[in-house]
């Protein structure tokens, strides 16, 4: 485990894992947790937001760990997520208005698991019209609440994992392990066309995201200032999948000034985090063959960082 999240001045850095429950926006977290935090008041930022509908797994990023957000944005999810048949509605979820209906089809074990092979892997997805990807600009939600129209763009993501928990007919109950990137709710709503019905998601739970499982998180309203503090994961060990260097005080002091440290025979290539030896500094550097060549400074013991 790495030295604790605190840094000198009383400033916070690290990772919080909360259980986000249904009914609230990520950004009314967000706000809880602003709001426990005064006067510190420390930069806040999140590694994937979760649409009101869902709960679980809500990554909140706490002063320097937002200048990592990338990399946590960019980590795998899973998901638990439960698909009603029979009927689909505007904004691919229950909380939407109701805008087909047909028959519920009748699925075996074997044709539910066929089905489901067909969105494992490298898919093409539409977007729902629903949702904060922008569109001249615009969050697309806006567009559509307005009446306008909206024209998602297809994108490519990558389903890892997709299997049947449970169905019990009209819902099925799903995992599913994704890209960043994923909307559970247009794969719902494609999953129920491609079963020659209609479906919509009627619940979601986010059960892991990146490092980071619901069995770690704390639940949104046992959260107060001091727990806030305890449950903070330092920055180094929330990526899990960016090796590390250790570099001297010359090294560190080069990397600081923006220069290239020269390294030969580097055993890493790519990015990696590079921590002082005396603790003093984090950075996320890149390496390759000419040495180290910093990135982005992430935090000093001085609390200094760009």
């Amino acid at each position: 485990m790495s030295p604790g999240p605190t840094r000198a001045g009383n400033g916070l850095r690290g990772i919080l894992n909360v259980n986000k429950p249904s009914g609230i926006t990520s950004y009314d977290v967000i706000r809880r947790v602003q709001g426990l935090l005064r006067p510190r008041r420390p930069a806040l930022g999140h590694a994937g937001t979760l649409d009101p509908l869902a709960s679980g797994v809500l990554l909140l990023l706490v002063g320097p760990a937002t200048r990592v957000s990338r990399f946590l944005l960019e980590s795998p999810k899973e998901y638990e997520a439960e698909v009603l048949f029979g009927r689909a509605t505007d904004t691919d979820d229950i909380t939407g208005a109701t805008v087909a209906e047909a028959p519920v089809p009748e699925l075996d074990p074997e044709r539910f698991a066929a089905l489901l092979a067909d969105f494992t892997g490298i898919i093409t997805q539409v977007p729902p019209r629903y949702s904060a990807l922008k569109q001249d600009g615009v969050p697309a939600y806006k567009f559509a609440r307005a009446g306008r129209p909206v024209t998602p763009k297809p994108r490519t993501v990558t389903v890892h994992r997709l299997e049947l928990l449970d169905w019990s007919s009209p819902r099925a109950r799903l995992r599913a392990c994704v890209s960043s990137g994923t909307y559970i709710r247009a794969l719902a709503r494609d999953i129920g066309a491609a079963a020659d019905s209609a479906a919509t998601l009627s619940a979601l739970v986010r059960t892991k995201s990146g490092a980071f499982s619901l069995a770690g998180a704390c639940p949104l309203d046992a959260l107060d200032a001091d727990s806030v503090i305890r449950r903070l994961v330092p920055i180094e060990d929330s990526l899990p999948g960016l090796p590390r260097l250790e570099v001297g005080a010359d090294e560190a002091a080069r990397l600081l000034a923006g220069r290239t440290v020269a390294r030969r025979r580097m055993s890493v290539t790519g990015h990696a985090l590079a921590r002082a030896r005396d603790g003093s500094f984090l950075a996320l550097v890149a390496a390759g063959p000419e040495g180290i060549r910093p990135v982005r400074l992430i935090w000093t013991a001085n609390g200094s960082g760009r």
